[in-house]
């Protein structure tokens, strides 16, 4: 059974078209309608012109520029905070494996006169276990590896390689010479 269509309040929609600063996307999201649907149903209906629309231009050159996301006490927006916070967690937890590998007797002692139930303790020594420390450091290692790459500067190498890239492609004359085109095909007999 096909569902119901949902009906729209182009009512409100109109009034928000005339009175609100908000966006026309912004109006569309709100209502779950399409921009496209509310310009075409302004231009039939002959709505007046958005007050804003005289004022400001669609889009800005400076509208890449957001507010800055916070999340975990970085700006979740600028890559080189990703990264330093990264690294600073890689740290702690390179720290936190050089414990568990330090006092390794000790931890698994604890375990077995501590925990009753089997299962558990299973797990428990499993997590401390050398292949497990083993797989977290190569995890780790793995990481702090891309981390650095993408906080790293091009080498000269790759530096060298885009400047000869741009000076072949960019049309200039150290640009290689373009194969001659046949007029006629001689290959033919």
């Amino acid at each position: 059974m096909a569902e119901k269509k949902k009906t729209i309040d182009w009512p409100s929609i109109r009034t928000d078209w005339e009175k609100s600063d908000w966006s026309i996307r912004r109006i569309a999201e709100w209502y779950q309608v399409s921009d496209g649907a509310i310009r075409k149903k302004a231009k039939t209906e002959g709505w007046p012109d958005r007050p804003q629309a005289a004022h400001q231009p669609v889009r800005t050159s400076t509208e890449h520029r957001r507010e800055p996301v916070m999340m975990a006490g970085i700006d979740a927006t600028d890559p080189s905070q990703i990264v330093g916070k990264g690294q600073n967690l890689i740290f702690r937890l390179l720290d936190e494996l050089d414990a568990t590998t330090t006092h390794f007797g000790a931890l698994a002692e604890l375990i077995e006169s501590h925990e009753n139930d089997p299962r558990r303790k299973a797990a428990m020594l499993k997590a401390i276990e050398l292949p497990g420390r083993a797989n977290v450091i190569k995890a780790l290692a793995t990481a702090f590896k891309t981390w650095s790459e993408a906080k790293a500067p091009d080498g000269k190498k790759a530096q060298r390689q885009a400047a000869a890239q741009e000076a072949a492609t960019g049309g200039s004359k150290f640009a290689p010479p373009v194969a001659p085109k046949l007029a006629v095909d001689n290959t033919r007999r």
